[in-house]
């Protein structure tokens, strides 16, 4: 990786406290789940302290409103969970945000419903700018 960029590598949905990714994540019946993300950042840019939002939202379709999207500002450094990576000289990054299902669990509005988070990393200065997908994933 070019010691300057940085990299949103991994967006999963999985079960709450796992690592693997899931199709029906609240599955059987939780009122929550979790989504992954992970990124990677050259060893410049990766302890640079420089700031950067990242932004996760759920892309709806017509048929159900969008669950509420969340911004969460960080910085390029080990105190906001960036590692050098044990393979070279690049630094990784994962974060676990914890999702309530809306309605309150299972069963609710959403129920049946496929979603797809989307997230997006992008730096002060807008230098560096990244933007993933996770697969769909269907409400129980």
């Amino acid at each position: 990786m070019n010691a300057n960029d940085a990299t949103l590598t991994e967006l999963a949905t999985v079960h709450t406290g796992s690592r693997v990714e899931n199709n029906a994540p609240n599955a059987p019946a939780d009122a929550s789940f979790d989504l992954v993300i992970e990124a990677a950042a050259g060893n410049t840019v990766g302890n640079s302290g420089a700031l950067h939002p990242h932004h996760q939202r759920d892309r709806p379709d017509r048929s159900r409103p969008a669950l509420a999207p969340q911004v969460l500002a960080q910085a390029f450094n080990p105190a906001t969970g960036w590692e050098l990576s044990g393979a070279g000289p690049n630094y990784e990054y994962t974060q676990t945000i914890p999702i309530a299902v809306p309605g309150g669990g299972p069963g609710g509005p959403l129920a049946g419903h496929t979603l797809q988070f989307v997230a997006s990393l992008v730096s002060q200065g807008a230098q560096i700018v990244s933007i993933i997908q996770g697969d769909p994933f269907v409400l129980v």
